[in-house]
């Protein structure tokens, strides 16, 4: 069963029922009769709302994409810095014969496919040029290391060396297209979503423009709705809870 993106559903409601004000003011006050208003207002407003749901439904699914990727990477990567060094190679041995189709050996604590050799250097920390130099000295032919990340001297290290180097994002690619993710990923204490953890990024400093936003556009409906005590009040509850949540507010 599809999971429902209940913020989308949510936000899009918000939106028809703020277009429908909008535009039942607009047409209240060049039509008379009250049905024909409303009639003309929920239309508009539909059709805003339908075009506006397509927009954030497609910009939302692009962002969550990208950070449901991120977040794949850094649980790998933490995984790959805890899991031992055996079960790391035997992972991404695995992982290069498939992609090449060529026999991976571990030997002598790297893995070699043919002429070539790839080093793990996985833990939480960045490589360091002086593991690096480690696998400099190791001999010559053509050499790869496989990390998490590197600092600046270990990049400008394996340039000078021809030593290619992969990181985070490229380690994913290999073991994800070989089907060799971890089932099971070595996790620290997680994040979950809930109700409190909602309230509270609705009450981050980040959020009060939001409410700035809201209050703004309810004064200003005031101007033209047949009810401007019902807006002016609203909109001075959001510019209040915009204040509070911008001097208030956790970061």
């Amino acid at each position: 069963m599809k999971k429902i993106d209940l913020p989308l559903w949510t936000d899009t409601l918000f939106l028809l029922c703020i277009s429908f004000l909008f535009f039942f003011c607009i047409f209240r006050f060049y039509i008379s009769a009250l049905w024909g208003a409303l009639l003309c207002a929920l239309a508009a407003a539909g059709a805003l709302t339908f075009l506006l749901h397509l927009f954030i439904k497609r910009h939302r699914g692009k962002r969550y994409t990208a950070r449901q990727d991120k977040l794949e990477v850094q649980k790998l990567s933490f995984h790959l810095a805890m899991d031992s060094p055996e079960n790391n190679e035997k992972r991404v041995a695995e992982a290069l014969a498939c992609e090449s189709g060529k026999d991976a050996k571990i030997e002598n604590g790297c893995i070699a496919v043919e002429e070539k050799r790839y080093f793990l250097l996985f833990k939480l920390e960045p490589a360091t040029a002086d593991e690096l130099a480690a696998v400099v000295r190791s001999g010559g032919g053509e050499k790869a290391v496989l990390a998490s990340s590197f600092t600046k001297d270990a990049e400008s290290l394996a340039i000078s060396f021809g030593i290619e180097l992969w990181g985070a994002e490229k380690v994913y690619s290999l073991l994800k297209e070989a089907g060799r993710l971890p089932e099971n990923y070595i996790m620290g204490n997680q994040i979950r979503r809930s109700l409190k953890n909602g309230i509270r990024l609705r009450l981050s400093r980040k959020s009060w423009r939001g409410y700035l936003l809201a209050g703004t556009a309810l004064l200003l409906f005031s101007l033209i709705s047949f009810f401007p005590v019902y807006y002016i009040a609203a909109g001075g509850l959001m510019l209040a809870a915009a204040v509070l949540v911008r001097i208030f507010g956790k970061t």
